[in-house]
């Protein structure tokens, strides 16, 4: 009776165990609620096989992946440093990953180089936006949205990779009596990363990291395949229409031109993107791969532009110093590359007369290292005049013969310090301007400038009889606020072409000769009469949005001026 009894009970006890077991094979589990490191309804980093564990998670917004600066100083780069106060992140390649868009450009930086970027504060934690800097850090990214887990990985020569052969289970630990976390179909790949022993440890495209049987997967080393190249060589471009630029002033983060319509008859934008801000050469970066993308996608050509922080001491420095230029031209090689650009706008203004030789070859050598990548180069200048500081340094005939195209500036007729009030850009003044400039150079390579802003003049009498100026630039936009504000009615000047308003305030005296768009219509004509490349607009944002009707029209027919 007892041994029957024994009997019975093993039996209850193996088919308990047996069902436990059965239960536990076929049992899912959230792959979430496994791994510890893993934040539920997160977004979750795995770096090749590891999940992190990490306060602070990615973002993921659109096209943008946001990680902690943080998280990419720990596990992915170390020789980086930021600077917090300023939201910028400075990174030290000593041997670079990538390359250029060719071998000749590639031995430029074999020695390393030094680039920022700018990093953006979400929570008071600094994140930086690393899509497109894959190959800058030496890194593949893959986002998995059903899971929300992004991998990265160290970029190898070659890597196991897997095709199950049969369908299987992704298991937690190295037993078929574990929950599963995810079924693996015949033929779908898995990254291997330890394939020595019954149980193979993988990870799956959603980013769960596991075990599988050995027999159930055919492990095979194939190359990394990753084209270290972060641009190619661009193809050449043939202007079917006039040159209709517009100059994008970037304080500091771009905007979002995914959320504006397209202008048309725009086809340069031309950001202002770079800075030389230091004596050894050292550029200040702001650029933006999705304002790239954007522009692409809209049909503008993106030429970045580069300044010399309008400092003379420090371009004085630099243009004594070979190496300080050796480094700007590495740094801007590199930046056309990450951002894809399509040329590269030169604005250096406010330099000694003494440099003016010394430009000119820097500008030579940029624009021969710039041509490599086949990108477009242009140049911006003041119109001719006596100054020397802000006219004379530039040698117009050798310069026009280097660049692609030069914008001659007319506009700042009467500029912001300007002791006496007065129009920015009065058509006589540009066309005399123009006159000047293509004595210098050909009219085929010369891009007149148009302001898209005015400046509102405020006058005050002194005892002495003088009167103290000083101005504010204003948009059209604002302008017409002044017109409604104070119920001015315009007065067309025509020794001016614009339009002129003056109002009193407390005392004080205010005058503003109008940009409008017959003004714009008016001064853009003048390409036609010299048959010059086009036109550049400062600034995008100040400008009323029917103006990019009228300048489209202008630009492109050979009319003639008729107004209403």
């Amino acid at each position: 009776m007892i041994k029957k009894a024994f009997i019975f009970v093993t039996l209850i006890l193996l088919l308990t165990s047996t069902t436990i077991l059965g239960i536990l094979f076929f049992k899912s589990v959230d792959p979430h609620n496994v791994i510890k490191a893993f934040s539920p309804g997160e977004v979750n980093i795995v770096i090749e096989d590891k999940p992190i564990k990490i306060d602070a998670h990615p973002i993921i917004t659109g096209e943008k992946i946001y990680i902690p600066v943080e998280i990419l100083k720990e596990y992915i780069y170390e020789n980086i440093k930021l600077d917090e106060k300023n939201d910028r992140l400075y990174v030290n390649i000593e041997k670079p990953y990538f390359r250029l868009e060719t071998e000749e450009l590639d031995k430029r930086i074999k020695d390393g180089i030094k680039l920022n970027f700018l990093t953006r504060k979400f929570n008071n934690i600094h994140y930086l936006n690393i899509k497109g800097l894959e190959k800058v850090f030496g890194i593949s990214l893959h986002y998995a949205k059903a899971s929300k887990i992004l991998t990265i990985d160290k970029v190898e020569d070659e890597r196991k990779v897997g095709t199950i052969k049969e369908k299987t289970y992704l298991r937690p630990r190295k037993s078929s009596f574990s929950f599963w976390m995810d079924k693996l179909s015949v033929g779908s790949k898995v990254m291997v990363f330890d394939n020595e022993g019954k149980w193979v440890k993988v990870r799956t495209d959603k980013g769960y990291i596991g075990y599988i049987l050995n027999r159930k997967v055919d492990v095979q080393r194939i190359s990394d395949g990753t084209d270290k190249k972060l641009n190619s060589v661009r193809e050449d471009v043939e202007f079917k229409n006039k040159i209709n630029l517009v100059w994008d002033h970037v304080y500091k983060y771009s905007s979002d031109l995914s959320k504006e319509e397209k202008i048309e008859g725009l086809n340069v934008i031309s950001p202002t993107w770079f800075s030389v801000v230091e004596p050894n050469g050292y550029i200040e970066n702001k650029g933006d791969i999705e304002y790239v993308k954007d522009a692409h996608e809209k049909g503008y050509m993106v030429w970045g532009l580069i300044d010399n922080s309008f400092n003379k001491d420090l371009t004085h420095k630099i243009l004594k110093d070979k190496e300080a230029q050796e480094n700007v031209i590495n740094q801007i090689l590199v930046y056309s590359s990450i951002y894809d650009l399509d040329g590269i706008n030169i604005d250096f203004e406010n330099v000694y007369y003494e440099d003016k030789d010394r430009l000119t070859k820097f500008v030579d050598k940029l624009t021969k290292e710039l041509k490599k990548q086949n990108l477009i180069v242009s140049m911006d200048m003041t119109v001719p005049s006596s100054s020397l500081n802000w006219s004379k340094f530039y040698d117009r005939e050798k310069l026009g013969k280097i660049v692609d195209y030069c914008m001659v500036m007319t506009y700042d007729e009467h500029w912001a310090s300007s002791p006496k009030s007065g129009s920015v850009a009065s058509i006589g003044w540009v066309e005399r301007g123009i006159q000047k400039t293509l004595k210098y150079i050909p009219k085929e390579k010369l891009v007149m400038g148009v302001p898209f802003y005015t400046r509102e003049w405020e006058e005050v009498k002194l005892r002495n009889g003088r009167v103290k100026v000083r101005s504010k630039a204003l948009s059209m936009e604002k302008v017409e606020e002044r017109i409604k504000e104070y119920n001015l009615k315009p007065v067309w000047l025509e020794e001016t072409g614009q339009y002129y308003i003056e109002y009193t305030k407390e005392g004080k005296k205010y005058r503003i000769w109008i940009e409008d768009e017959r003004s714009i219509k008016l001064k853009s004509l003048l390409i036609h009469k010299y048959n010059l490349a086009g036109v550049a607009s400062w600034r995008k944002g100040f400008e009323k949005e029917n103006v990019w009707q009228v300048l489209n029209d202008t630009i492109n027919r050979d009319s003639q001026l008729v107004m209403n």
